[in-house]
């Protein structure tokens, strides 16, 4: 029980400190930062993507705010991580997938160590321990469109990226 309280407020200190971020980000800024590890700016070049699940990147409209995401990951008491996706200046649209792209819309896309895993139609997903090697794994969260294209700022493909250590 004792380990439950401390996951428990391990990730209440999480959103905490995420939603201040969110408050002192300036609303121009490209991309938030990864919260843990990865590229500095939270964005990901495209030869860090696996290459069987590249898709193209749609660049964002300058009449549109820039998007950016973070996303937290808590360990289940039952087994593998909950994932937190946070995006800012961007909505989930899981009735228009498959369809023409729309500024700061569309959904997301889970990667383990490169490789896809999911695509994301809201801001929590179940991530099973199974896609987890034992050791320090990379899960990045990408921004999607409507038509699967990769949303990007500067070149970059909106994500984040965070590491996530698996007991051996």
């Amino acid at each position: 029980m004792e380990k439950i309280t401390y996951i428990v407020i391990g990730g209440a200190v999480g959103v905490v400190l995420t939603v201040g971020l969110y408050a002192f980000t300036p609303m121009g800024a490209a991309v938030m930062p990864a919260m843990e590890a990865g590229s500095l700016d939270g964005t990901m070049a495209m030869s860090e993507m696996s290459p069987m699940h590249q898709h193209p990147l749609r660049p964002v409209s300058a009449e549109a705010p820039v998007p950016s995401v973070t996303h937290l990951m808590f360990p289940d008491a039952m087994v593998g991580y909950n994932v937190q996706i946070l995006p800012r200046n961007f909505d989930f649209t899981p009735a228009a997938i498959n369809r023409a792209a729309q500024d700061n819309q569309g959904h997301a896309h889970i990667y383990v160590n490169g490789v896809k895993i999911a695509r994301v139609y809201s801001e929590w997903s179940h991530l099973p321990s199974h896609f987890l090697k034992p050791g320090e794994n990379t899960v990045t969260v990408t921004l999607n469109a409507n038509d699967h294209s990769e949303w990007a700022a500067n070149g970059a493909v909106i994500s984040s990226t965070v590491v996530v250590t698996r007991a051996e």
